[in-house]
C-alpha cells in the first residue's frame, strides 16, 4: 500500500516537467522501481525460504539427536530416540542375551542378564545424547550444536550389576560345582573289609567370581570365565586306612581251626571251624580320637570277651569231669576214703590268649590247651556238701538165702557204698551197679528162666535194688523209674512190708531211678549185716522237713495153680528131684506214698504191682 501512494505523487511531479523530460524520467523510475520491486520481491522471497527451512530444520531436528553424536562410539546423531535405541539394541543384542559363559572342566553355564542382576542404561545414555545442544538459550544450544559438529561427542553408556543377585545365582551353581571333601574310611561288613578312599573337596570362590565377572562385564561384550574353585584336603587320608585294612585283611584271610582229643572227641579227635564271619565278631575296630605322625586311623583289637564266649561252649562239651571220691559217713565226721580222680577241661584263658596270638599270623590251626581239673568232691570242698544228717534208710531181709545170692547181695551192696549224688542227678541203679560178673565180685546162681533151670549171674541183685527203693522211698524223693517182680518174693515181706515195696532189676532194660531233688548233696551207705542176714542202706544229706507216710491197698488175689512144674536137669543124676519153689496166689495191689514238708503235701504216688500166679516147681534129675 505504501509503494501505490509513493508511486502516484512521483507521477504528478513529473507531470509539471516538460513531457519529453518527463517521460526520460518516467521511464527511469519506472526501471528502477522494477527493479526495486524484484530485489524486494527476490529478498523476501528469500527471506521467506530461509525462515521456512529453518522452520523444517528445527522442526525435525527436535525429534532427533544432533549430528555427529555417538553413544560408547556408536553413533546415533541425526536418529529419532526409537531408532537410537534399536541401533544401541542391536549393537549390545549378544550382551544382553548371553552376557558370559561360565567354564568349569567340562560343564558351561550362560548365566542371562536377569541372573546377574545386569541392566543397561540404554534410555539415559539417549536421553543425555538427546539433551545436548538443547539448553535454555538458543544462542548456546547454537554454538554448542557448532561444535559437536565440527568435533563429535561420545557419550558414556552405564551397566548396571547387582552383586546380591549375581551372588545368589553363583550360591545357586556351586550346589553343582561343589563337593565337601571325604574322609578316607573302613568299616566291616560281614568279613568284607570295606575301604572308602579319601576324596578332595571343592569351593566355588564366590567373592572372586563377583569381582571377575563384574570386571569383564564392563567390556560390554560376551566374555568366557573360568570358574575359580580351591580343593578341599580331606582330615582323613588313605595312608592312615591302608595299614588298618591290611591288618583286617590278614585277621580275615581264612578260617580258624581248633583241635582237641579229649572227652567225647577222644580218641580220633574234633575239629571246630570258624569262618571269617565268624572271626568278624571276635575284632573290633575303633577310631582314634587324635592322630599323632603316620598313627592309622583306627585302633584294630580282638574282643577277647567274644572269643571267650564262643569258645565256651566248645569248653562245656570237652569238659571231663573227675571222679567222685568214696565218703565215708564216719557218724557225721564226713572222710574221704579214696579220692576221686581228676578231670580235664579245656584252658580257656588260655585258648583265648592263642587264638589271639595266631589270628595275626598266617597259621590258621590251634591244638586247643587243655589242663588237668580238681575232682568235683575233694578235701578242699568236702565239709561244704552240707552232709550232716540221714534223711532217709531202707531194711530189707534175705533170710534163708542160698550161698550164691549171698553173695551177690554182699557184691552189689559193696557198688552202692559210700557214694555221692549230686544235686539234681538221677541215680541209675544199673549204672552204678555196672557189669554183673566175677570182675565185680558177682557169681552165678541157679535160676528158673523159662521154665528151665540154668545159671544166671547176679541171682539176688534185686534185693540190694528193692533196699535202695525203700531208702529213696522214706526219704520222699521222686522214683523215677521202678518195675516190680513177676512174682511175690518172700523175703520182700518178711518184716512186715506190705506187698508191692520191692524193686526188680534185670541189666540193661529195667532200672531202678530216683531223683535227688533235695537241693543238696546225697551220700548212700550200704551195710550188709551176714548175722541177722539184713541189709540196709541209708541215704545222708542236709536236715530235710519232708515226711512220709504210705499205705497199700489190695486190689485182687489169684489163687495159685495146683499142677506142679518140672523141670528136667541133666546135669543131675536120674531120682533126683527137689522142691525149688512154692506154689504161691497171684496178686494185684498199690502202693501209695504221700510227701509233706511243713504240713503241705508236696507228692503223691502210686506204686502198682501185679504178682502173677506161682506153681510148685520141681527139679527133676535126668542124667546117668
Amino acid at each position: 500500500m505504501q509503494t501505490s501512494a509513493h508511486q502516484r505523487a512521483l507521477e504528478e511531479a513529473l507531470a509539471e516537467l516538460p513531457s519529453a523530460h518527463r517521460r526520460r524520467r518516467r521511464r527511469w523510475w519506472n526501471s528502477l522501481l522494477e527493479w526495486l520491486l524484484v530485489l524486494i520481491a527476490l529478498v523476501t522471497t528469500s527471506v521467506a525460504i530461509l525462515v521456512l527451512a529453518v522452520v523444517l530444520v528445527e522442526r525435525e531436528l527436535d525429534r532427533r539427536i544432533y549430528p555427529n553424536i555417538s553413544v560408547r562410539g556408536i553413533s546415533v546423531g541425526g536418529l529419532t530416540m526409537e531408532q537410537a535405541h534399536s541401533t544401541l539394541t542391536n549393537s549390545f543384542r549378544d550382551l544382553l542375551t548371553q552376557p558370559l559363559e561360565l567354564r568349569y572342566g567340562d560343564q558351561v553355564w550362560y548365566p542371562t542378564p536377569a541372573d546377574l542382576g545386569l541392566r543397561l542404561r540404554l534410555d539415559e545414555a539417549l536421553s543425555s545424547a538427546f539433551a545436548l545442544g538443547r539448553g535454555d538459550l538458543r544462542i548456546m544450544n547454537l554454538q554448542r550444536a557448532a561444535a559437536i559438529w565440527q568435533q563429535g561427542f561420545d557419550l558414556p553408556i552405564h551397566l548396571e550389576i547387582d552383586q546380591t543377585r549375581m551372588q545368589r545365582y553363583l550360591l545357586e551353581l556351586a550346589a553343582e560345582v561343589e563337593r565337601s571333601p571325604s574322609n578316607a574310611d573302613l568299616w566291616l561288613d560281614g568279613a568284607e573289609v570295606v575301604v572308602q578312599p579319601e576324596r578332595w573337596g571343592t569351593q566355588l570362590l564366590v567373592d572372586e567370581m563377583i569381582r571377575d565377572m563384574s570386571a569383564a562385564l564392563q567390556d560390554l561384550e560376551p566374555r568366557t570365565i573360568t570358574l575359580r574353585t580351591r580343593t578341599l584336603e580331606p582330615t582323613q587320608r588313605d595312608s592312615r586306612i591302608t595299614p588298618v585294612a591290611a591288618e583286617l585283611r590278614t585277621l580275615l584271610s581264612a578260617p580258624l581251626t581248633l583241635s582237641a582229643t579229649i572227652g567225647p572227641c577222644a580218641p580220633r579227635g574234633c575239629n571246630w571251624r570258624f569262618a571269617p564271619e565268624a572271626i568278624a565278631n571276635w575284632i573290633s575296630v575303633q577310631r582314634r580320637e587324635s592322630l599323632r605322625g603316620d598313627e592309622p586311623a583306627f585302633q584294630v583289637s580282638l574282643d577277647h570277651d567274644a572269643i571267650r564266649k564262643d569258645l565256651q561252649p566248645i569248653a562245656a562239651l570237652l569238659r571231663e569231669e573227675g571222679t567222685l571220691p568214696e565218703v565215708a559217713w564216719n557218724g557225721g565226721d564226713l572222710i574221704i576214703t579214696r579220692a576221686g580222680l581228676p578231670g580235664r577241661a579245656l584252658d580257656l584263658e588260655a585258648a583265648v590268649a592263642a587264638v589271639s596270638t595266631l589270628l595275626p599270623t598266617a597259621e590258621r590251626s590251634i591244638d586247643l590247651p587243655i589242663q588237668p581239673i580238681l575232682p568235683p568232691v575233694h578235701e578242699g570242698n568236702l565239709q561244704s556238701l552240707g552232709i550232716t544228717t540221714q534223711v532217709g534208710v531202707g531194711v530189707s531181709s534175705f533170710s534163708r538165702s542160698e550161698q550164691y545170692r549171698i553173695t551177690n547181695i554182699v557184691a552189689g551192696a559193696r557198688r552202692m557204698h559210700r557214694l555221692l549224688i549230686p544235686p539234681g542227678a538221677t541215680f541209675s541203679f544199673n549204672t552204678q551197679l555196672g557189669s554183673v560178673d566175677a570182675a565185680n565180685g558177682f557169681v552165678e546162681g541157679l535160676a528158673i528162666i523159662n521154665n528151665r533151670t540154668q545159671k544166671e549171674w547176679g541171682g539176688g541183685v534185686c534185693q540190694v535194688s528193692t533196699t535202695v527203693f525203700r531208702a529213696a522211698f522214706f526219704a520222699g524223693l521222686p522214683i523215677t523209674e521202678r518195675h516190680a517182680h513177676a512174682f511175690r518174693i518172700s523175703w520182700y515181706e518178711e518184716l512186715d512190708e506190705p506187698p508191692g515195696m520191692d524193686a526188680a532189676i534185670f541189666t540193661p532194660s529195667n532200672d531202678m531211678r530216683f531223683t535227688n531233688d533235695s537241693g543238696g548233696w546225697l551220700l548212700m551207705e550200704s551195710y550188709v549185716d551176714l548175722e541177722r542176714q539184713r541189709m540196709t542202706v541209708a541215704l545222708y544229706g542236709a536236715p530235710s522237713d519232708r515226711r512220709v507216710s504210705y499205705s497199700h491197698r489190695v486190689l485182687e488175689q489169684t489163687p495159685a495153680p495146683t499142677q506142679p512144674v518140672y523141670v528136667n536137669d541133666p546135669t543131675l543124676p536120674t531120682g533126683y528131684l527137689r522142691r525149688t519153689d512154692s506154689a504161691r496166689p497171684g496178686l494185684r495191689v498199690e502202693l501209695y506214698r504221700t510227701v509233706t514238708r511243713d504240713g503241705a503235701v508236696i507228692a503223691r504216688d502210686t506204686f502198682a504191682t501185679r504178682f502173677r500166679p506161682w506153681p510148685n516147681i520141681y527139679v527133676r534129675g535126668t542124667g546117668r
